[in-house]
């Protein structure tokens, strides 16, 4: 038995009560913070025009305010016309659903569901952002790789380009990491759950983006073998695909930073 999350009517009712007052162009607004449920939720709009949004996915346990607090990602997205917008994932794994095995102190936390059924429907009937046709991106570090990479294969053509980095995406390379086995339970004993529709590399296929990888080779959380393999999945498919790999870098804010104009000029080429 799964157990979807993301109860969009519930949800929709708090964003009418919390968010303020709505943008009605892509071409104004102001920054803001709204609360859908309990889930945090920032947009900063760029002084110049905007040229399309970008959707900033934390990692496991990251503040959604740290990539902007520790690199420079979002003032140069700013500055090159992005819209960003930052939802609080809290310890999530951008699950499709959460099971009876699931930590119970952990199902409480928003997961792929949250993005897809209900944020991006926020957005686009409160704000006017992340609608089909508009210049729409997803970034994602550590954990929100993984989540970035899910929601290109689970939302068919909405996005044009995403940037993944450091991101694990076979679940069943390490059958003992302790945040899948919180969620999904012992791969021996559910082993659809770990290879089915909430595993990126099994799901490849269903990505019409671009894709943008990054992962350092001294990475000692998530091993660099993750991106690698997932690279070789994406050019089997044909995705037009980047892949950025250098030998010193670690899984930090100093490498996730770096990666900054790459990754801007990566999105812009699609604009």
């Amino acid at each position: 038995m799964k157990i979807k999350t993301g109860l969009a009517s519930v949800y929709t009712l708090v964003i009418l009560l919390l968010a303020s007052e709505p943008c009605k162009s892509q071409t104004s607004g102001k920054d803001t913070t709204f609360l859908i449920g309990h889930t945090a939720i920032d947009i900063q709009y760029p002084l110049i025009k905007p040229k399309g949004t970008i959707l900033l996915l934390p990692g496991w346990n990251f503040s959604r305010k740290k990539t902007c607090e520790q690199s420079t990602f979002c003032q140069k997205a700013k500055e090159a016309g992005f819209i960003l917008v930052e939802p609080e994932m809290e310890k999530s794994i951008y699950a499709s659903a959460v099971y009876p095995e699931s930590r119970k102190d952990w199902i409480v936390f928003p997961q792929l569901h949250f993005i897809t059924d209900t944020l991006i429907r926020v957005l686009q009937q409160q704000f006017n952002l992340l609608k089909p046709g508009q210049n729409n991106f997803v970034f994602g570090i550590s954990t929100g790789a993984r989540g970035g990479a899910l929601l290109l294969e689970h939302t068919n053509n909405l996005f044009l380009a995403g940037a993944l980095l450091s991101g694990d995406y076979d679940q069943l390379l390490d059958i003992n990491d302790n945040l899948m086995k919180g969620y999904y339970g012992p791969a021996e004993q559910f082993k659809q759950r770990w290879e089915g529709e909430d595993n990126p590399s099994r799901n490849v296929e269903k990505i019409k983006a671009a894709v943008y990888l990054g992962h350092g080779k001294k990475d000692a959380v998530v091993p660099f073998f993750q991106s690698q393999n997932f690279y070789q999945l994406l050019v089997k498919q044909k995705i037009k695909v980047q892949f950025a790999q250098p030998e010193g870098e670690g899984h930090n804010y100093a490498f996730w930073g770096s990666q900054t104009e790459a990754v801007l000029a990566f999105f812009k080429d699609r604009l």
